[in-house]
């Protein structure tokens, strides 16, 4: 391991002392530091990437009792708050404390939760990717060198560092396909959002998977949301209806109406996304057409003939159970988590 950037090294690279370095990084109240000389300052501490290392002096020997939660998405969207609620109770269960970091760089320019396990605010990381993109490689770097306790989820990464918690998009797709196809559909629509990330080309092929073997066709088609508006998507669990919003569900309307045109009686027609299917039934009620979502985290139970509801919760629990082991001195593995539980519900007529 290369030799670590000292408090000394940064002022000698700025010339200044060890103490102006310290009161700069540290904010220190009282300390008046010209502009110019934090600039320096702040310019060394990025060309050298030197960290302070709470842990490195001071607490090698005990355990932190909080993890650090990376989770830089709408805490409004069910997926994302059934799974933090699932690693808040686990990780309670044991006595430690959640601490939310949002993947924002500090004053230094590191990533927060590379800064707070150095800093000593936290003991371990969980690290909820964003459309399956995982920690920047600097940010794994430092937590690497320091073997850092790092779980990394949903993210489809090989790692031998950290340990990994992935759903299994592709299985998921092909079980719920194959219920479908048991219903004597021919041929299937697929909806998928255009966002081209493992979780989404997973789920396309397992759909693909089922439907080659069985011989049926599938038709494959994209809905108006992308990287760059799918938080505009996300807004209605929020603040409602915004203006943005509504134009986007106009256009996945529009989507939906093309798609129905291309669809016969007896087709099935599968979303990746839930809440999707309510606009096809809500658009052609009368259609006899099987909807399916690949993904439902309890909003809409009634408009698809069968669903997968994701387990976020237990999702949850793994990771920090997976965080806690590597605490604990564990070694790193990877869980998959299996999509099994597709549900096909049943609206009983109302009794007088």
């Amino acid at each position: 391991m290369r030799k670590r950037t000292t408090l000394k090294d940064v002022a000698q690279e700025a010339g200044v002392t060890a103490a102006t370095v310290s009161y700069v990084i540290n904010n220190t109240p009282g300390q008046s530091i010209r502009p110019e000389t934090r600039r320096r300052v702040l310019q060394a501490v990025r060309r050298l990437n030197y960290m302070p290392n709470a842990h490195a002096r001071t607490l090698r020997n005990r355990t932190v009792p909080c993890v650090g939660v990376v989770l830089r998405r709408n805490l409004s969207v069910p997926r994302f708050s059934q799974m933090a609620f699932g690693i808040q109770t686990r990780l309670e269960e044991e006595g430690y404390n959640v601490l939310l970091l949002g993947n924002r760089a500090d004053a230094l320019g590191h990533a927060d939760y590379a800064s707070a396990y150095l800093a000593g605010r936290v003991g371990g990381i969980i690290f909820i990717g964003i459309e399956n993109e995982g920690p920047d490689p600097e940010s794994l770097k430092i937590l690497s060198d320091e073997s850092a306790p790092l779980v990394v989820f949903d993210c489809q990464q090989q790692a031998d560092t950290y340990s990994t918690v992935d759903l299994d998009y592709r299985g998921g797709a092909r079980l719920i396909t194959s219920r479908i196809l048991e219903r004597g559909c021919r041929r299937v629509l697929y909806l998928r959002p255009q966002v081209d990330t493992a979780q989404e080309r997973l789920r396309e092929q397992g759909v693909r998977d089922i439907c080659e073997a069985s011989g049926a066709e599938l038709l494959v088609r994209e809905a108006p949301i992308d990287l760059h508006n799918i938080d505009v998507w996300d807004e209605r669990y929020t603040v409602g209806s915004t203006e943005d919003g509504i134009k986007l569900s106009e256009e996945l309307i529009e989507t939906a109406r093309d798609l129905l045109t291309e669809a016969e009686d007896g087709d099935a027609i599968i979303t990746s996304w839930a809440t999707w299917t309510h606009f096809f039934r809500k658009i052609a009620p009368e259609r006899n057409l099987i909807y399916a979502e690949l993904a439902n985290n309890g909003e809409n139970w009634l408009a698809a003939n069968f669903y997968t509801r994701l387990p976020n919760y237990e999702t949850g629990i793994a990771c920090a159970e997976e965080v806690l082991s590597l605490m604990r001195g564990g070694a790193p593995s990877a869980r998959i988590i299996k999509l099994t539980n597709v549900i096909e519900p049943k609206l009983e007529p109302r009794r007088h």
